[in-house]
């Protein structure tokens, strides 16, 4: 329980010195981008300070919490925290003399910085049941996330991270009904929740190779994509019933797909251009430090070839293997089908990344360490920190990267 709150106050630590950072940089710079203060324009002190949080995708999340869906493009964010945002505002902090655009923008803030505090903490649960010995440093890399100021500002990353990592504590307690159920809420937040339903695939499938097994993981596996589903049946309501856009018709109508491609440029190697290679550039740190981890579990992890289906795969080993298949899938999928530079608040929720970095540094930091541990270890926490307090003072004026 110590180490726990150790954990839980150096996240809220991290959280205030990152919105402090924040604040303090705009107060001091401004906005390079007129359109936060257009949407919320700040009638009071503390509605100046929160609009240094109203940046980017927080736009149309804090739009969407207000609003509700109004414009097919803003399907491409999930409702889930925009809706409890709106709750909050509604309830919990109507008292404040804010307009309702404030409390809902403050509420988005609150609750994505709570996330983060108790996220820190579930990561380190999660470590403690697989790699042990790397659950403290694994919870202290997830509080010095490079994309600081995303996971602070009302953005889905923090809240994500929380229900990922929950749901995947609960899968290594064989509690698959309670871990398909909170990767429900998770797949009505980002889309790419659907993709954990991998982890029944995999365990009921794949290692119990039995029909009872086969029957639970597609049932698990439709409660995982639940959320996912239920938000692409209302963007089919309000667009197909009384519409006709030309994504209705196709034999699986998914407006998420058809946004993303449409009004976002992701597709299929879509993002390739000249013109993106200082955006290949701003991610190849994270690319390179998952390429690192997965030749070292590779390397170090019996069955990683051979999927652990070997009679002589440890327990552990197998609890392990399908984070680094998901971590490799991501991976693929993040630098061919999407805009390559949000890989680095896309991996957030990834255990893998942090695994490999508490791996680095607690190599790399130990006296006995050789000079090239050393310096990799500092070169990752360098990036970590420095990438982080850049971005911090970016974000706030309203600058790339997004």
């Amino acid at each position: 329980m110590k180490t726990l709150h150790r954990i839980h106050s150096f996240a809220a630590a991290t959280r205030v010195v990152t919105v402090g950072v924040g604040i303090l940089s705009y107060l001091a710079t401004g906005s390079y981008d007129s359109s936060a203060e257009i949407q919320l324009a700040p009638s009071s002190w503390a509605e100046h300070c929160l609009v240094s949080l109203l940046r980017w995708d927080a736009l149309y999340f804090n739009h969407i919490g207000e609003h509700g869906y109004i414009y097919e493009q803003e399907h491409a964010f999930f409702p889930g925290i925009p809706l409890l945002a709106r709750m909050l505002a509604k309830t919990v902090l109507l008292p404040l003399p804010m307009r309702e655009q404030g409390r809902v923008l403050l509420a988005g803030v609150l609750i994505a910085n709570v996330c983060f505090v108790l996220a820190a903490g579930m990561l380190y649960r999660l470590t403690s049941a697989i790699q042990p010995r790397l659950a403290f440093v694994s919870a202290i890399a997830f509080c010095l996330s490079p994309p600081a100021m995303f996971m602070s500002s009302m953005y889905m990353e923090s809240p994500f991270a929380l229900l990922s990592f929950t749901g995947m504590w609960l899968y290594t307690q064989n509690k698959y009904l309670l871990a398909a159920l909170i990767w429900c809420f998770a797949s009505a937040i980002r889309s790419n929740a659907i993709v954990y339903a991998g982890f029944f695939i995999y365990d009921l499938v794949l290692q119990k190779r039995s029909l009872i097994g086969m029957v639970r993981a597609i049932l698990y596996s439709m409660i995982t994509m639940g959320g996912f589903a239920m938000v692409q049946y209302y963007g089919y309501y309000q667009f197909c019933v009384t519409g006709d856009r030309p994504w209705c018709n196709k034999t699986l109508p998914l407006l998420y797909s058809f946004v993303q491609n449409y009004y976002w440029n992701n597709g299929f190697l879509a993002y390739y251009e000249i013109k993106q290679i200082p955006n290949f550039l701003l991610a190849m740190p994270i690319i390179l430090l998952t390429t690192k981890g997965l030749w070292h579990y590779a390397q170090s992890v019996d069955g990683f070839y051979t999927l652990g289906l070997g009679q002589n795969t440890p327990a552990d080993t197998k609890k392990l293997l399908p984070f680094l298949y998901l971590w490799g899938f991501l991976l693929a999928y993040a630098t061919t089908c999407m805009h390559v530079q949000v890989i680095i608040r896309f991996f957030t929720s990834l255990p893998p990344l942090y695994w490999i970095t508490a791996q680095i540094w607690m190599d790399g930091f130990k006296k006995s360490a050789s000079k090239q541990r050393q310096w990799l270890a500092q070169s990752v926490l360098s990036y970590y920190v420095l990438y982080g307090l850049v971005g911090i003072v970016l974000f706030a004026a309203f600058l790339p990267p997004a």
